[in-house]
């Protein structure tokens, strides 16, 4: 009898830590889907709460500061990193700083996984557009540019 209770505890010890270790395993693969999940969600407007950076933005691009800008654009986007509107802004300040690869990777995201509505549709298009152009991309432009189209 007393076997029979060491050899029932023992299964149930190996049968709790074999769950436990299932149970990591798959906590881990939750993990990693989050990490491949898109970076623009529905939301393409930005939030109030960034508001008042993006306003900074603006006013440092009209005065000819798009390094500035640029700084309260990346501020916006460290509060609300899934908006479309701030990745948009974010890409035409990199252009007006003349940073032409950075411009069409922001460009890009809004394009590949951003709203197919006006105008961040347009916006983004028209914006890989100028980048690739400048960088002398004629493939990545024509591209772009067709793809104008598609916004509806």
């Amino acid at each position: 009898m007393n076997k029979l209770f060491k050899v029932t505890g023992l299964i149930i010890v190996v049968l709790m830590l074999s769950h436990c270790s299932q149970r990591q395993n798959s906590s881990k693969a939750e993990v990693k889907d989050l990490s491949e999940q898109p970076r623009i969600t529905s939301q393409n407007q930005a939030p109030n709460s960034v508001r008042p950076l993006l306003e900074q933005a603006d006013q440092a691009l009209s005065q000819g500061q798009s390094s500035q800008a640029i700084n309260y654009l990346q501020r916006a986007l460290q509060i609300s990193p899934a908006t479309a509107e701030i990745q948009q802004r974010l890409a035409e300040a990199y252009l007006a700083e003349g940073r032409y690869q950075q411009a069409a990777y922001w460009a890009d995201i809004v394009i590949n996984t951003g709203p197919k509505t006006e105008p961040l549709c347009s916006q983004s298009r028209q914006t890989l557009a100028l980048a690739a152009e400048a960088m002398g991309d004629i493939n990545v432009q024509t591209r772009a540019l067709a793809a104008l189209n598609d916004c509806q």
